[in-house]
């Protein structure tokens, strides 16, 4: 099966209304356009163009993509968010089950018993935030706060109580809960915060957030998270725990079939703090950054430890053909720039354009590409 498959985008608050339309050409809408899904999650099915009332999952006899191909186009920051491992997302969605939570409820952690771990390349200039600072630099500044002779003295004692927790044991996540369960009562302490950025560059995150969720604890916690800029093709892996928050820009996003997200802040969504604990990674690392290895002249991997997915670009000119690649799964493919010629060993033929996606199944064994452009190409399986 080779057929181009669309879908309608998603308007979430913190999407652009200028990003997806201006890079892939396509018509501008009065709404934000923050997501495009390319797979057959049930949150938001892809449909086969030639038969816009037909989904890709009813095309598969109802079966499930292992993965989901996004664009994601952010203006403003998503949610301070982390996702469960497979253990935690079954026994999580086991346990709402029980309690008798409704699938549709806003109050949900858990909407699917899989996990998510996900990559994002960038398209563009993109920003975010991801994981927790060295432990190291987390107390300098918090001790620079405890100390700062510019703001109240609630400001440095609150400040100084933080420092304190930080140097006992499981310190980071003791910070992390104190902060976060006191919403509705940082409002002085987060003003005070981003009024720093006047003289001090290191506080403009905090100035920046706050103009958009004034007193929401979660500006607080983004001071304690490494700040991350990406260039066009570079990409970050968030694996299970990873705290992280996309803050903007447009990027290609990949990841296994869930919809579980556990936010801590920066949203007016539902939040579970008690249960975001139970999922966070608090070990302070090295960036998740991954390093893409050229595979052939035109094709580039994106190597992620995960099961469900696998990346790969493709850049394609009159000189470079990618002939008889061994499809190892369900292949999902977008076009980013140009054109790309799409053949199957069954015989198939399509041409997707910038801004167009084409499913390929498994069964065809060997695909081959060309034209002049740039695909990004998911692969998985069906279960």
């Amino acid at each position: 099966m080779l057929q181009k498959i669309g879908n309608v985008a998603r308007d979430y608050a913190w999407g652009s209304r200028t990003l997806i339309s201006d890079y892939f050409g396509l018509p501008q809408s009065q709404l934000p356009m923050a997501e495009i899904w390319y797979g057959t999650h049930p949150g938001s099915p892809a449909f086969l163009v030639d038969e816009p009332n037909k989904s890709l999952s009813e095309a598969l006899g109802g079966k499930q993509l292992s993965f989901l191909l996004k664009i994601l186009a952010a203006d403003a920051p998503l949610s301070i968010q982390a996702h469960p491992n497979a253990e935690q997302a079954r026994f999580g969605f086991e346990a709402e089950n029980a309690a008798g939570v409704p699938l549709n409820s806003s109050a949900r952690n858990y909407k699917d018993d899989q996990h998510k771990p996900e990559v994002i390349v960038a398209l563009t200039e993109f920003r975010a935030l991801c994981g927790f600072k060295p432990l190291k630099q987390i107390e300098f500044f918090l001790a620079d706060l405890a100390e700062h002779p510019a703001v109240s003295d609630g400001f440095r004692s609150m400040s100084k109580r933080w420092l304190d927790l930080l140097a006992e044991p499981n310190g980071l996540q003791k910070v992390f809960s104190d902060i976060l369960h006191r919403r509705g009562n940082l409002d002085g302490y987060n003003a005070e915060l981003a009024a720093l950025a006047e003289n001090e560059a290191q506080f403009g995150l905090a100035e920046e957030l706050n103009l958009q969720y004034p007193g929401d604890p979660g500006v607080v916690v983004a001071m304690l998270m490494n700040q991350v800029y990406l260039e066009p093709g570079q990409a970050l892996f968030l694996p299970a725990g990873n705290i992280h928050a996309y803050l903007g820009g447009l990027g290609v996003e990949v990841m296994a079939s869930s919809d579980n997200v556990l936010r801590g802040g920066l949203t007016t969504k539902h939040l579970d703090i008690d249960e975001l604990e139970k999922v966070v990674d608090f070990v302070a690392g090295e960036l998740p950054l991954v390093k893409p290895i050229e595979i052939s002249n035109g094709l580039t991997s994106y190597p992620c430890e995960v099961d469900e997915f696998m990346l790969y670009r493709a850049e394609l000119d009159g000189t470079v053909v990618l002939a008889d690649l061994n499809l190892a799964g369900d292949c999902v493919a977008l076009c980013t720039a140009g054109e790309i010629s799409i053949s199957s060993s069954l015989d198939e033929r399509i041409v997707i354009k910038r801004g167009e996606a084409a499913f390929l199944s498994a069964d065809a064994k060997l695909f081959s590409l060309a034209g002049a452009g740039t695909a990004y190409l998911a692969l998985g399986s069906v279960r």
